[in-house]
Parts: C-alpha cells; sequence; structure tokens
C-alpha cells in the first residue's frame, strides 16, 4: 500500500490529464492496486499501460495494466494470471488451486459416496470461514477485471471488428467475463508463473498495441528496460518511481535498519 501512496505523491501536481505507465513488477495487493486505479483514474482522463518485463504475480500487475484505455506490450512483455496467492498454514497457495481442490472432492464425494482417509483428514481441517475467505479473494481480482475492462480498455469499442455489429453494454460485460475467466484459470499453464504474451492476450480477446511496430517508441521502451535491470543488478535499489521531473528509489537495508529512500 506504500507505492499508492509514493505514486499519488508523485503524480499530483502534474496538470496533464494523459499519463503513459510503465509497469514492471513481480506481484502485490490487489486492494493497493485498486486504491492506485482509483486514483490515477480520477486525476488522468487517458492512461496508458506499458509492459516491456514482467507484470504480474499475485493478481497486481496484471491487474493494474487492465486499466488501462490502451495496453501497450513489447515481444518481451508478459502479464500472469490474476488468482489470488494466499497464506495457509505454512503455505502460500493460490486461490484458483485451492478451490479447484474442493470443488474435486466434493465431486468425488458425490459419485463415490465417500472421501479416501488422507483426503477425509484433509478436508476435516478446513473451516468454512477459510473457505469463504479463499472465494472471495479469487473473485476480488475477477470482479475488478469485469468493471475496468469495459469503462475504459472498451470505452472506445464501437463496432465489432469482423462484421461491424454496434457493441452494446452488455457485449462488453460479456466479453469482459471471458478475459477475466481466462486470466484467473491457470490449469491450462499448470502453474501460477504462467506468462502471458501478447499472442496469449490476443487469443482470449485483448487488443493489444506492439510497441516493436514503432521503431522510436521501440527504443525509448528497450532502453527504459535495460536501465532499469542495470540499476537493480548493480545496487541493493529494488523499487523505482520516476516521471520526467522526479525520480524516488527504495533500497534494502540490513534487518532492524530502516528503508532508505533517495530522490
Amino acid at each position: 500500500m506504500d507505492d499508492c501512496y509514493i505514486i499519488s505523491d508523485v503524480l499530483r501536481d502534474t496538470t496533464s490529464k494523459n499519463l503513459d505507465f510503465y509497469i514492471e513488477t513481480p506481484g502485490g495487493s490487489g486492494e493497493a492496486v485498486e486504491e492506485i486505479v482509483r486514483f490515477i483514474r480520477g486525476k488522468f482522463k487517458n492512461v496508458n499501460s506499458l509492459v516491456s518485463g514482467e507484470a504480474k504475480s499475485a493478481s497486481a500487475g496484471t491487474l493494474l495494466t487492465l486499466s488501462g484505455d490502451e495496453i501497450y506490450m513489447t515481444e518481451s512483455g508478459s502479464l500472469g494470471p490474476i488468482d489470488a496467492q494466499l497464506k495457509i498454514g505454512r503455505s502460500v497457495i493460490s486461490a484458483y488451486d485451492y478451490m479447484e481442490w474442493i470443488d474435486n472432492k466434493m465431486d468425488e464425494a458425490k459419485k463415490v459416496g465417500k472421501l479416501n482417509p488422507l483426503d477425509a483428514t484433509m478436508v476435516a481441517q478446513i473451516s468454512p470461514g477459510e473457505i469463504n475467505l479463499v472465494f472471495h479473494a479469487m473473485k476480488f481480482a475477477e470482479d475488478l477485471v469485469m468493471e475496468w475492462l469495459p469503462k475504459y480498455k472498451f470505452k472506445k469499442w464501437k463496432f465489432t471488428d469482423e462484421r461491424q455489429i454496434k457493441v452494446t453494454t452488455k457485449m462488453k460485460k460479456d466479453r469482459a467475463k471471458e478475459i477475466a475467466g481466462e486470466l484467473i484459470n491457470h490449469a491450462k499453464g499448470r502453474t501460477h508463473g504462467r506468462y502471458f504474451k501478447i499472442n496469449d492476450l490476443e487469443k482470449i480477446g485483448l487488443h493489444i498495441k506492439r510497441v516493436d511496430d514503432d521503431l522510436d517508441l521501440s527504443d525509448i521502451v528497450y532502453r527504459i528496460q535495460t536501465v532499469i535491470r542495470l540499476i537493480f543488478s548493480s545496487s541493493t535499489n529494488y523499487k523505482i518511481f520516476a516521471t520526467a521531473d522526479e525520480r524516488i528509489f527504495k533500497s534494502a537495508s540490513p534487518v532492524g535498519t530502516p528503508s532508505n529512500f533517495s530522490c
């Protein structure tokens, strides 16, 4: 959530109504992303998301990207599934995997009439509250995608590509629901670490602007990506917030000492 405060502070005095948001993150909190999106969409009329590295894991990076009016990606860019990752017991698990396992055990019990002793022991340790927590965590990201895509990404979608049929609000919502379903289901890739590249996203109904088709733009974007990786690999910095006017770096510190900030 600290990132939300920093982003709002960095952008607060900006007078432009247009924002190009270069996003790279291995993951984070969906709730924090909701606050970030609430701020930037309230301040800027047009927001473009740009991904050249990873914007994924635990739903945060992908959700933030999907809040843009347009999504720009390089061939090296990737998004990830939007299913939440939760700490239950000693393990961090996928909400989708958890609910899929529960559903499978329910089907098995209905067909066979009972569970094997090992599964029965595991099920006995699950509380209704735990199931509700996992279910709502999974639906949280899905609901945001279904809200944001029609409102932002699809707002200029007037006619279908092939048949030129007028697009209705229901069609936008239905498409958003289909896309959310694909992004939350990582069973096809068998892993939460699965990447969605440009072609994968276009197959599920997302139109992506290809950065590599614009030589001038791609040169700028790849330079940004290279500089960021050089900074991370040669220093203790682990987060960067940058605009044309400001730079804020967060660097790692030994346990027990305050985090370092530099501007």
